[in-house]
């Protein structure tokens, strides 16, 4: 026999679940944007990767928030999104596009960390939702190492200054 439940989810996991959505959401548009600004193809095969990743996420976490009886606002989805970094700008001082994205994925990084460490605190997360988005930190970690891991070969570097910096 089934019962209903008289759970009712906290407001700040609600609004916590809504921001890190938010977030991925951004950063998903963002990777779309510089994956295609990119000439190599393994280079933006790599950030796609993390556009992918981010949209599984997002749609997982958007199922979690409706089973805990809110709703999903998508109206953030057709906003044009643009990314922090602009090629022309790049060229004219002597920063390569490579780079620029390098960096610009790093920043994101930081912004992804912050929003799923901000909900993983939050007190009265249900633990199957606390184990799902560990396990998409940890993806998403792991995504941005291989990106890392590619630059560090220099692969798609023709510059002298190499990406060394950035680890």
């Amino acid at each position: 026999m089934i019962k209903a439940s008289s759970y009712k989810t906290p407001v700040s996991i609600i609004e916590s679940l809504s921001y890190l959505i938010n977030v991925l959401r951004t950063e998903k548009h963002k990777y779309e944007n510089a994956a295609t600004a990119v000439n190599d193809s393994q280079f933006s095969q790599s950030i796609g990767v993390l556009a992918q990743e981010n949209n599984q996420y997002e749609c997982e976490l958007a199922s979690q928030l409706t089973m805990l009886g809110a709703t999903v606002d998508s109206a953030g989805e057709n906003e044009q999104v643009t990314t922090n970094f602009n090629p022309e700008y790049s060229a004219e001082n002597g920063v390569d596009l490579p780079q620029q994205l390098l960096l610009f994925c790093r920043e994101s990084e930081k912004q992804l960390i912050h929003a799923y460490r901000r909900t993983l605190n939050e007190p009265f997360l249900p633990e199957g939702l606390r184990t799902l988005i560990r396990k998409q930190l940890n993806g998403i970690l792991y995504a941005f190492l291989q990106l890392k891991l590619f630059s560090s070969t220099g692969f798609f570097h023709h510059g002298a200054s190499g990406f060394s910096s950035l680890h």
